[in-house]
This record gives structure tokens, C-alpha cells and sequence, in this order.
């Protein structure tokens, strides 16, 4: 019976031995300079016991040596360390653990250092202790009302509706009075896109006046923009209304209105003016944000004429409404990790 308890006590103590046995971590040699820090970084399992051996090879004061949770608590810190040997420290919790030695002397110290590592059970015997590096991205998110175009339509805006102008000739307007002149203002309304004009003349008073039960500019854009299914039609899809005498229309701006009534010289855009004209539909791409003029010239010298004038604009409608979007914020930051 004794020779069997003895039997099992000695397995025992060669069991325990054998869970007990170190693993090297490390043993270097290492300068710290003068007023500086030396850090090492390790990974452990937790219940893993490290084993601590330091010296200066001159004999010479460690300020302090600390180990510590990595961006965490300190476990253990000495002073004025010449010298340290098996010093063990039981791990808590499994993560990375740093090492640090501070010469705040005017010296530098030339150190060595070993460290081994009992493992907490066969299960962690290849524990791998390298601490590694690596590049994660950290995105938060910031909050950001904006507006947005929810739905957008055209839509066809009168801006004067058959307007009747009598125009009288050079010679009557010199002798009898009148103009030869007229000018007829106008502004496009916001977010034009196009705008139109029709034009007839007659010397005739009443064939003007029944014209404008025939002449529907607004409404016969409309129906090109519900047809085409928005802008894809071309003026002449505009029905051409009839004209019987001759007149100028000349697209002008406000510094030359009275230039223009006045006679004397004067500037227009070419795009939008039309001379020596009975009837006409014209369509312009041109947006203009002042108020501009369609001027009315009377090329005859005997005879009156009279106008009547349309003007349109398409404008692009849309509704617009807010809403939250998350705006991602990306920062690249090193991490440490252990590879286990």
C-alpha cells in the first residue's frame, strides 16, 4: 500500500511538472537611450503565468518598468530596477500585453531581458504570442437632410394672349400722327425652358380680331408636350396661322427700346426677330432673366397694319421634398491583434 501511494504521488509530481514546463517568448539584448522608452508587445491566454527575468549589464537604474493591459491597467511596475529575476505574474484575461521600460536618465541602459510562459493547459501550449498590425477602416455615419427632385413636369404658361397692336405707315404716322412703332414687354417666368411666339398682320381690323378665336398658342404647346411626352417636337408641329400684310418683329432689350421706337440705331438678337413677315411661329431656346421687348416695326410707308401677338413659355415644374441620408465617415487607423 505504500509502495502504491508512492507510485501515485510521483505521477502526480511528474503530471504537474509537465503542465508547469516554460515556453520561451523571448530573450534579447536591447539599448534604451538616454530620456526615452522601450516597449515590447506580447500576446497571452488567460491563466497563462509569465516568467520575468531582467538585468543591466552595468549595474546601472531602470527608472521604471511597467507591464499592462494594452491601452488598459497597469499589473505591474517597479522602480530604479537594476535587476529582476522570475518574477511571475499570472495572466487574467486573454489579450496583448505591453512591456515597457523608461530610462529617464542621461545614460543610456543596456539591458537584458527574458520571458518565458507557463501555459494554463495543454489547450493553449501553442497559444501564439506575436502581437501583428493591421489597417481597419472605422466608419460612423453623420445624418444630413437634403432635397431632392421627387417629380418634374412641363408646363405651358401664357405669357400675353393675342395681343392686338395697330401699326400705323411712316408717312401717315409723320403726317396724321400714330406710330410705326410699338413695342410689346415681357418677362419669362422662372425656370423657363423655351418660349414661343406667334405673330399674324392684316391691315385688315375685324380679320385680326376674328383671328384670335383661331389662334391658340398655349394650348397647342401643351398638346405637342402631351403627345411627344415632354420636348421632343419641332415648331413646325405648330399649326401656321394666316397672314395677309407685311410686318418686322425684332427681339430687343430695355437699353434699347427707345432707340428703337425713337428710330435711331439700335441692337437685336437675331435669333428671335423676324422681318418682312405675314405670319409666323417662332421658337426660342434663350432664357432671359430682365425684361425684354418684342418690337413691332411697320415696313410699309402707306398703309397700316395690324398685329396680333402670342407669347408662351414652357417651364419645367418640379416638386421637391427632404429627406435623411447617412453620410459615411471612413477613418483608417492601425490596429494590433493576435492571431489565434
Amino acid at each position: 500500500m505504500k509502495q502504491i501511494c508512492i507510485t501515485f504521488l510521483l505521477l502526480v509530481s511528474i503530471s504537474l511538472y509537465a503542465t508547469k514546463d516554460s515556453i520561451p517568448v523571448v530573450d534579447l539584448n536591447f539599448k534604451v537611450p538616454l530620456m526615452s522608452d522601450y516597449t515590447l508587445l506580447y500576446g497571452f491566454a488567460e491563466g497563462d503565468r509569465i516568467i520575468i527575468n531582467y538585468k543591466e549589464e552595468k549595474g546601472k537604474k531602470l527608472k521604471t518598468f511597467e507591464i499592462s493591459e494594452y491601452n488598459g491597467s497597469i499589473m505591474f511596475s517597479d522602480f530604479n530596477m537594476v535587476s529582476l529575476t522570475n518574477k511571475t505574474i499570472k495572466i487574467k484575461k486573454t489579450g496583448i500585453y505591453m512591456f515597457k521600460f523608461s530610462n529617464l536618465s542621461l545614460g543610456r541602459r543596456i539591458c537584458s531581458f527574458k520571458l518565458d510562459r507557463i501555459p494554463v493547459s495543454n489547450e493553449t501550449t501553442l497559444f501564439n504570442t506575436t502581437v501583428k498590425e493591421r489597417v481597419v477602416a472605422d466608419t460612423t455615419y453623420t445624418i444630413r437632410t437634403e432635397t431632392y427632385i421627387k417629380k418634374e413636369k412641363y408646363v405651358v404658361k401664357k405669357v400675353h394672349d393675342n395681343q392686338h397692336f395697330y401699326v400705323n405707315s411712316g408717312s401717315n404716322a409723320f403726317l396724321k400722327g400714330g406710330k410705326s412703332r410699338v413695342a410689346l414687354p415681357f418677362n419669362l417666368p422662372r425656370n423657363t425652358v423655351k418660349w414661343y411666339y406667334t405673330v399674324v398682320a392684316f391691315r385688315d381690323k375685324n380679320t385680326v380680331e376674328a383671328m384670335k378665336q383661331q389662334i391658340h398658342l398655349a394650348s397647342d404647346l401643351t398638346k405637342l408636350i402631351d403627345s411627344s411626352g415632354g420636348l421632343n417636337f419641332v415648331v413646325n408641329q405648330l399649326a401656321m396661322p394666316p397672314g395677309a400684310n407685311y410686318c418686322d418683329v425684332y427681339l430687343i432689350t430695355h437699353n434699347n427700346l427707345n432707340l428703337f421706337l425713337d428710330k435711331n440705331s439700335y441692337s437685336y438678337f437675331p435669333s428671335g426677330t423676324r422681318e418682312n413677315i405675314i405670319a409666323a411661329n417662332v421658337e426660342l431656346t434663350n432664357v432671359y432673366n430682365e425684361q425684354m421687348y418684342l418690337g413691332i416695326r411697320n415696313p410699309s410707308r402707306t398703309y397700316g397694319v395690324n398685329v396680333l401677338l402670342s407669347v408662351a413659355a414652357i417651364v419645367l415644374e418640379q416638386e421637391i421634398e427632404k429627406r435623411e441620408v447617412k453620410h459615411p465617415n471612413i477613418n483608417y487607423k492601425k490596429e494590433l491583434y493576435l492571431d489565434n
